[in-house]
């Protein structure tokens, strides 16, 4: 067989199987390196599109309100689970949908309703990955107080008795929430992983407070 220089500078341009193993192996290194990096970034866009699904969601029940009375929503806390089956409320995503373009009913809700972090599955089950403070129920938008209620005491072993007290609960907006997270999508520990928009439409991550003995 006949040499030629070509040869050699065919085999000078090969790897070799100790260097294709070496790159490979740097590969990985990086691969691991930037995997956290592109993690986080991915975690910080789910939680900015989060955050401004929820001020949308806010001034939606704003615009609702306006042409209600100046009344708050009436919905399920989970629709999938309603409270009274032989008269279920109404989904949030249901209410609220003309007030942010969406005007079909079903299974899913408007887009806006889908948290990018929801991956149980709560937008598929319940129409939004967000849930209504229930406790505002038809009650007036940037309502400060609640009409007086009776209130009841119950020592331990005995029955209760209603006192003939009353107390108001207080709403204040900027610290009462709409609608926040079903679950801990956006974990920030030892934070709670939930975002919240309040009655005065600004939005923040949820703030759970522990009880204190």
């Amino acid at each position: 067989m006949k040499y030629s220089p070509s040869d050699d500078r065919a085999m000078r341009g090969a790897f070799t199987l100790v260097e294709l193993l070496v790159v490979i192996a740097i590969l990985g290194v990086l691969a691991a390196l930037l995997l956290p990096v592109v993690g986080r970034s991915k975690s910080k866009a789910h939680n900015a599109v989060c955050v401004s699904q929820l001020r949308q969601l806010g001034v939606a029940t704003r615009l609702y309100a306006d042409e209600n009375e100046n009344l708050l929503p009436i919905a399920e806390l989970l629709p999938s689970m309603p409270v009274n089956p032989a008269a279920p409320r109404p989904r949030i995503c249901d209410v609220l949908g003309p007030y942010v373009g969406w005007v079909k009913s079903g299974t899913n809700g408007a887009p806006v309703f889908l948290c990018p972090a929801d991956r149980i599955g709560r937008f598929e089950k319940e129409g939004s990955s967000y849930q209504w403070n229930t406790m505002l129920n038809g009650r007036s938008m940037d309502e400060t107080f609640t009409s007086h209620v009776q209130f009841s005491v119950r020592f331990d072993g005995g029955q209760p008795w209603q006192t003939n007290g009353t107390l108001q609960l207080r709403f204040p907006p900027v610290t009462t929430p709409l609608l926040f997270d079903y679950d801990e999508f956006h974990p920030r520990p030892p934070k709670s992983g939930k975002n919240v928009v309040f009655m005065d439409h600004h939005v923040s991550p949820l703030e759970v407070v522990a009880p204190h003995n």
